[in-house]
C-alpha cells in the first residue's frame, strides 16, 4: 500500500472518530439534560411536599429558611458531662432529640465559664424547638437562647412579690418588680397571667411573638420587631426586652451558639413541634364558636360543672348533626352514653362528650386515624344545646412535650378541681397548639 493510500485511509478514519466523537458528546449531553430535567421535577415535587408540610404551620407564621448553611461549630475549650440513658432525677430531653447532657459548661463573655444542669439544658432545647416549630431562623432563636441566659441563666424563676407564682413549679425565687419565669416577663405589664407565664411552652412563643403569638402583638414579640432580622442578635432581644442594661445580652452570644450547636441537631420543626409526630386534624368542619373555654366558669345547666375540664365547640344556628372528627390517632377505650374517648399510642386519651351514642360511627377496640368522622355533634345530657366537649385527659402520659403541660389539679386559679374527675386534664388549646394547630384561630368566635 502506497504512502498516499495509507494517508487517505488514515483520513477517513480521522473523519470517522471525529464523527463517532461528536456522537458519543451528543448522546452524553442528551443523558445530562435528561437528568438535569429529571432532577428538576423531583425537586419541585419536594419543594411542593415542603409547601404540604409548611400548611401545617400555625396560620399566619411566615416560614423563615435557617440563616446557617452549615452546622454551628461547636466551640472549643467546655465541657459535656453526658449519659446515654437518663440518670435518676435527671430531666428527659423534649422528644425528638437526643438525651439531654447532665451539665455543660459555657463561656460567658470573653473569659467568663458557667455550668448548667439538665434542667436549664430542658429549657434551652424547648426555646431551640419552640422556635424550629414556628420556622424561625437560627438568628432568631439565638436571640431568644441570649435573652434568657442573660434575665433567668434559663431558670423558670416565681417572684416573692407574686405569691401565685410561688404555686407553680420553678428553680429560684426573684424579687425584680413583678418579673417571672425564664424571660421575666411580667404580667403587669400584659405579657400574660402568672398561670400563663409560669408555663415555659407559653413564655417561649410569648418572646417569639408574632401573628400567631399569644401577646397579640402587644407586648411585642421578637416576630413583631421591624428589621429584626438586621439586626444583631443581642439589639434583637434589648428590643423585645427593653432592658436597662441594653448591652448585657451580647456577652451570652457564643454560649447560645454552643447551646444551639450541642442541643439543636435532633429538633425538627414544622409540624413535629419538637417532637411531636404526626399530623392533628380539627375536630369539626370550620366555622364553629367556642362556647365555653377551659376552667371556672358559670354552669346554666342542671348537673353541668362550675369548673370546664375542656372546650365546647358549636355551630350556629344548626348545631345538631354536625360532623365530629378525630383530632388524633388512637383506639376506642371508652363509648357510654356521654364519653366517647380514644386512647394515642402516647397513652393520653383524647374524649369527645354529648354525641348520641346512636349516632357514633365507631366504637370500643375500633382503631382511628386523625382526620376520621367518629359521629356528630349531640345534645345528651347535662348539655344545654347540641355541641362538642373536647377534652384531654394525660393521667397515662408518656409524651416529655405533653408532660411540660399544666395539670388542672396545679392551676390555683382553678382550686374547684380537686375532685378525680377534675383531674389530670389539660387545657385543649395548648395541648393542639404542640401540632401547631390553633383551634378557635380564623374565623373562631369566642363567645
Amino acid at each position: 500500500m502506497t504512502v498516499d493510500t495509507l494517508d487517505a485511509a488514515g483520513g477517513k478514519w480521522k473523519k470517522w472518530a471525529i464523527v463517532l466523537i461528536a456522537m458519543a458528546l451528543a448522546v452524553v449531553l442528551g443523558v445530562i439534560g435528561f437528568l438535569a430535567v429529571f432532577l428538576g421535577a423531583i425537586t419541585s415535587s419536594a419543594a411542593a411536599l415542603g409547601e404540604s408540610v409548611n400548611g401545617c404551620l400555625p396560620a399566619g407564621v411566615n416560614p423563615m429558611p435557617s440563616t446557617s448553611s452549615t452546622p454551628i461549630p461547636r466551640p472549643t475549650g467546655f465541657a459535656t458531662k453526658s449519659t446515654s440513658t437518663p440518670a435518676p432525677g435527671s430531666t428527659a430531653a423534649p422528644a425528638g432529640t437526643s438525651t439531654i447532657p447532665e451539665s455543660l459548661e459555657i463561656p460567658v463573655g470573653e473569659t467568663g465559664k458557667v455550668t448548667l444542669n439538665a434542667k436549664q439544658l430542658t429549657i434551652a432545647a424547648s426555646i431551640i424547638g419552640v422556635g424550629r416549630e414556628l420556622s424561625i431562623s437560627d438568628h432568631g432563636i439565638k436571640a431568644a437562647l441570649m435573652t434568657a441566659l442573660q434575665e433567668s441563666v434559663l431558670k423558670m424563676y416565681a417572684n416573692e412579690g407574686v405569691p401565685e407564682s410561688l404555686n407553680y413549679p420553678h428553680d429560684a425565687v426573684g424579687s425584680d418588680h413583678d418579673s417571672v419565669n425564664p424571660f421575666q416577663q411580667r404580667p403587669s405589664s400584659g405579657w400574660g397571667t402568672v398561670a400563663e407565664l409560669m408555663t415555659l411552652d407559653y413564655s417561649i412563643r410569648a418572646f417569639y411573638g408574632g401573628q400567631t403569638g399569644p401577646n397579640g402583638g402587644s407586648p411585642r414579640g421578637l416576630l413583631d420587631v421591624p428589621g429584626w432580622e438586621s439586626m444583631t442578635p443581642g439589639k434583637a432581644a434589648q428590643t423585645v426586652q427593653v432592658s436597662l442594661y441594653p448591652t448585657a445580652y451580647d456577652k451570652w452570644e457564643a454560649a447560645a451558639e454552643l447551646l444551639m450547636a450541642e442541643l439543636g441537631a435532633g429538633i425538627g420543626g414544622g409540624c413535629s413541634g419538637g417532637g411531636i409526630s404526626g399530623e392533628m386534624a380539627l375536630p369539626m368542619d370550620p366555622g364553629y364558636q367556642m362556647t365555653s373555654g377551659y376552667g371556672p366558669r358559670e354552669a346554666g345547666v342542671a348537673g353541668a360543672s362550675t369548673w370546664h375540664a375542656a372546650i365546647d365547640l358549636q355551630i350556629w344556628p344548626d348545631p345538631c348533626g354536625d360532623p365530629v372528627y378525630a383530632i388524633l390517632p388512637g383506639k376506642v377505650t371508652l363509648s357510654s352514653a356521654l364519653w366517647l374517648s380514644i386512647r394515642h399510642e402516647d397513652g393520653f386519651v383524647v374524649s369527645y362528650l354529648h354525641m348520641y351514642k346512636s349516632q357514633r360511627l365507631v366504637d370500643v377496640g375500633d382503631t382511628v386515624t386523625a382526620g376520621q368522622q367518629i359521629g356528630v355533634t349531640g345534645n345528651v345530657p347535662p348539655s344545654g344545646g347540641c355541641h362538642l366537649d373536647l377534652r384531654i385527659n394525660v393521667a397515662d402520659n408518656t409524651n416529655p412535650q405533653v408532660a411540660q403541660l399544666m395539670l388542672s389539679q396545679n392551676e390555683t386559679r382553678m382550686l374547684p378541681a380537686t375532685s378525680p374527675e377534675h383531674q389530670n386534664f389539660v387545657q385543649p388549646e395548648e395541648f393542639m397548639r404542640l401540632w401547631g394547630v390553633e383551634v378557635c384561630g380564623e374565623g373562631c368566635r369566642r363567645l
